[in-house]
């Protein structure tokens, strides 16, 4: 039985912010300090947020990643790593899949390519403002360096997961971020344009920190 993603959502709702709470919760045990829930608004405003763009609504890209640049700091003042925020996202699809195979029901793959489309912009939000966040708390190296550096690595993470695509945001903040270590470290020989466009999101960086502390 086909069954589109929005009515789904809408049915089990509970259900699946109570699965994404129990998954982060697990994480949370082998993670000393981290509190036992991440899911108190970030989850729940995601899927307020896909809900609207599986309406035919004005589409969510800004919305959802502002949200999630929220959220990626939160958890990170909670003590949880860049991976687990990475996670926190994938576990929404993991949950709606379950939930699902369980119901018998298949949801329309276009449906499907809208959830994976607002995954991918959370993810590379949370990510963006959870690395730009660790590295304004660093001393002793080059804070913007390391920026880049756990920006691509949870990018990297994000993408083996298989549920974001190369050419969506998660996949262009890892080309950002690869581009910036370059420059920065001298590994290649800058253009202009690419100097000009690593300077611009170094400034981001520096903009992220003040705004997470």
């Amino acid at each position: 039985m086909a069954n589109n993603l929005h009515a789904f959502i809408g049915t089990h709702y509970d259900e699946v912010i109570a699965r994404c709470t129990a998954k982060s919760a697990e994480r949370a045990r082998s993670t000393a300090g981290a509190a036992a829930s991440a899911t108190d608004y970030g989850i729940p405003l995601f899927l307020e947020q896909l809900l609207h763009e599986l309406s035919d609504g004005p589409s969510q890209t800004e919305a959802i990643a502002a949200g999630a640049r929220a959220h990626g700091v939160d958890l990170l003042r909670r003590g949880f790593t860049v991976s687990q925020v990475v996670h926190d996202y994938g576990d929404v699809c993991q949950a709606i899949t379950e939930l699902a195979v369980e119901s018998k029901v298949t949801i329309e793959s276009d449906d499907f390519r809208v959830l994976n489309g607002c995954l991918d912009d959370a993810i590379a939000g949370a990510v963006t403002a959870h690395a730009s966040a660790v590295a304004g708390t660093r001393h002793g190296e080059s804070p913007i360096l390391r920026a880049f550096l756990d920006a691509a690595i949870a990018a990297f993470e994000a993408l083996e997961t298989g549920r974001t695509g190369v050419g969506g945001s998660t996949g262009a903040l890892l080309g950002r971020s690869l581009e910036g270590i370059a420059n920065i470290s001298g590994a290649t020989s800058p253009t202009p344009r690419n100097a000009a466009r690593a300077s611009g999101w170094a400034d981001q960086w520096r903009t992220g920190w003040c705004a997470a502390r």
